[in-house]
């Protein structure tokens, strides 16, 4: 079995693993807004630089997210190359031709803005799957409820940081058991004829999948869940120092941005 897992918590010690979960939600809204207003890559990329400071203080280790990294960089990849296409079909002024491809003339401008929203993407996806890789999926509903969300909205965002990593590993399982009966995906080196094969093996995983989340609905029914408008926590999470002060960066996050959205204008 691989060690990698797919965008599922990794046990740590370093100083984000020890973070409360509402500072770090709180700074992944604060860099989610900030990306959202900025219209320039020079605003862009301190965003990315923090996404990146705070991906390296998290130490995790590289062989346990491999797997998810080559995932985020497929969708980035992808989208990156769509949206390149369609700004040279659809955007052809202004900018200096860099070079022709299949009878398109590239120019500065059009790349400017094909990497503009491969910043954003990258930015975010850095701190979302810190935050995945770094927080224990039983916190995130105390951490939600803690924040004034409804708690059964809290309780569905928690089940699905829980499910969605687990069913992955299902798949994963189904898929290494057939092929060691002998099973082999079509297709060759294309991947769309490839995830094509595996169709069939999703309907029993995900009817399985569907089955287990009956279950636990039924369990938390029996115990009376959801009869009560307000609900108390068993765990209670307490601020400290280190998350006060990422608190206070994500404010300060913020307010820079917004300034600069009314006062700053960058020519790129």
């Amino acid at each position: 079995m691989s060690e990698s897992r797919f965008i599922k918590y990794i046990e740590g010690e370093s100083i984000i693993h020890n973070l409360d979960p509402r500072a770090k939600i709180i700074f992944v809204f604060s860099i989610l807004f900030s990306l959202t207003i900025s219209l320039s890559i020079i605003l862009l990329i301190p965003l990315l630089i923090i996404s990146f400071l705070f991906y390296l203080l998290a130490k995790l280790p590289f062989k346990k997210t491999i797997t998810t990294w080559k995932f985020i960089l497929l969708i980035i990849v992808v989208l990156s190359m769509l949206n390149l296409l369609t700004i040279s079909i659809l955007y052809k002024h202004g900018g200096n031709v860099i070079f022709g491809i299949f009878g398109l003339a590239i120019t500065d401008e059009m790349i400017r803005r094909a990497i503009f929203p491969v910043i954003k993407l990258l930015s975010l996806a850095i701190v979302t799957i810190t935050l995945v890789f770094t927080t224990p999926p039983k916190l995130y509903a105390p951490a939600l409820g803690q924040m004034y969300i409804p708690y059964k909205l809290a309780y569905i965002i928690q089940l699905a940081f829980r499910y969605i990593p687990e069913y992955i590993a299902e798949m994963q399982k189904t898929l290494e058991a057939q092929m060691a009966r002998g099973f082999k995906p079509k297709g060759g080196k294309n991947p769309l004829a490839k995830i094509l094969s595996i169709v069939p093996l999703i309907v029993p995983v995900t009817i399985s999948a569907a089955l287990s989340i009956y279950d636990i609905a039924d369990a938390m029914e029996l115990r009376g869940f959801g009869e009560k408008k307000n609900h108390t926590w068993y765990r209670k999470l307490n601020f400290n120092r280190k998350d006060i002060s990422l608190i206070i960066l994500s404010i300060l996050i913020i307010l820079f941005y917004i300034l600069s959205y009314f006062y700053l204008n960058f020519p790129y």
